[in-house]
């Protein structure tokens, strides 16, 4: 499955979840730890590897991640998944 198609199955599982459970949309900001395999430390308080991860094209394409690397995280229904939206240039 491409990251496209991860993507887009995560938007319509949020979406859904919104319509199903009143769920609010959470944004996390991340910090890139390790690059392989992909992982990203949420707040200082939990590691996410890339079976929890949907890249998008801007960051995988556009904008490689590197070591302490911010990003920021949307969180999918659940949180069993969350999607790397795009670096954090500036706060």
């Amino acid at each position: 499955m491409s990251n496209t198609q991860k993507f887009i199955g995560a938007l319509k599982q949020i979406n859904q979840g919104v319509k199903d459970n009143s769920q609010d949309v959470t944004f996390y900001y991340g910090q890139v730890i390790e690059i392989h395999p992909l992982q990203i430390q949420v707040d200082q308080r939990f590691i996410l590897d890339e079976d929890f991860l949907v890249l998008t094209s801007t960051v995988a394409v556009n904008n490689l991640l590197h070591i302490g690397d911010k990003v920021v995280l949307l969180r999918a229904q659940g949180g069993q998944q969350y999607i790397v939206l795009d670096k954090v240039v500036a706060t």
